[in-house]
């Protein structure tokens, strides 16, 4: 390069690092506090995020909630309360007070989408729902809104013909297939003495007409998480992929039915709320970056000392 060349292009350069630094020093305070570093590994805030709406037959409308806990390694409890709470008042109690770390990389990122929905009955289908969280010094709401139609999401099949897993507890009790989910009937538990945690879980696919499709069911995986509770408990197994369970199979499954069980061994006394996350991931048109294919469904446990 000749020394023209040379100066020409470093004058470019400290042009253009010099306009930054101006440009910077213009912004307002409150928007030069975000610089492009990694994440810390604890110390960061949690973010509530609205997933999207769903307008019912009965003209309800359903608002799908995530989170995104910044840390790299800290896991965030948020009780309920000043911290942690969903206005108008008559829809808070169903978010999450125990915030893990994810990392799934690519557009999923850190990010747990479809932790828990709300429905909003029809006469109140405008109303706007707000999640508020305060963690690590930092405060953040936001609202879920049924009015953009960019957020506004479906129950029918995807491409392909999948749909939301079932989830009951009962063979023949109520049944979960969405985010917003079912409730067990709560269970007792003691201080360091397992529990036994059980369901049952159908893929509820409509593949027969999709010919790409390798099979018209398929295996689910099962995740079981803490939702609400003063401190984490212990699952075995915590976690089964739908590639797991194939190689499992499908023993003791009834009418297309498969029990799926953990045991939950809790370590301090008091309230609990379990979720059970159920997917067929394993559908090449389900997974988390299209908001498909999964179900929640929440078991309350008290444990005494």
């Amino acid at each position: 390069m000749s020394t023209y060349k040379t100066l020409a292009a470093g004058a470019t350069a400290l042009a253009l690092s010099l306009t930054a630094s101006i440009s910077l020093a213009q912004l307002p305070e409150h928007l030069r506090d975000y610089p492009l570093a990694a994440r810390s590994s604890k110390g960061e805030s949690v973010a509530p995020f609205f997933n999207g709406w769903i307008k019912n037959d009965d003209g309800s409308v359903t608002m799908i909630f995530g989170f995104a806990n910044q840390n790299r390694e800290d896991v965030v409890d948020v009780p309920l309360g000043a911290n942690n709470f969903i206005e108008p008042a008559e829809f808070d109690g169903a978010q999450p007070t125990h915030f893990p770390i994810y990392n799934r990389g690519g557009f999923r990122g850190i990010s747990e989408r479809g932790a828990f929905a709300i429905t909003v009955p029809a006469e109140q289908a405008d109303t706007e729902v707000v999640w508020t969280l305060s963690s690590n010094g930092e405060t953040w709401s936001v609202p879920g809104r049924a009015t953009s139609s960019a957020y506004e999401m479906s129950r029918e099949p995807r491409a392909l013909g999948s749909l939301a897993p079932a989830i009951r507890f009962d063979l023949d009790g109520a049944e979960s297939n969405d985010q917003e989910g079912i409730y067990a009937t709560p269970v007792a538990a003691k201080v360091g003495e397992p529990v036994t945690l059980s369901a049952y879980i159908k893929d509820r696919g409509v593949r027969e007409q999709y010919p790409e499709n390798e099979m018209l069911l398929y295996p689910l995986g099962t995740e079981w998480i803490m939702h609400q509770g003063p401190a984490a408990p212990e699952f075995e197994p915590q976690h089964i992929s739908g590639r797991d369970r194939a190689e499992m199979g499908a023993e003791g499954s009834v009418d297309g039915w498969t029990p799926v069980q953990t045991q939950a061994t809790f370590w301090e006394p008091g309230n609990y709320v379990v979720r059970l996350r159920v997917d067929n991931f394993t559908a090449p048109d389900s997974g988390f970056d299209y908001v498909c294919c999964w179900s929640n469904a929440y078991v309350p446990v008290t444990v005494s000392p």
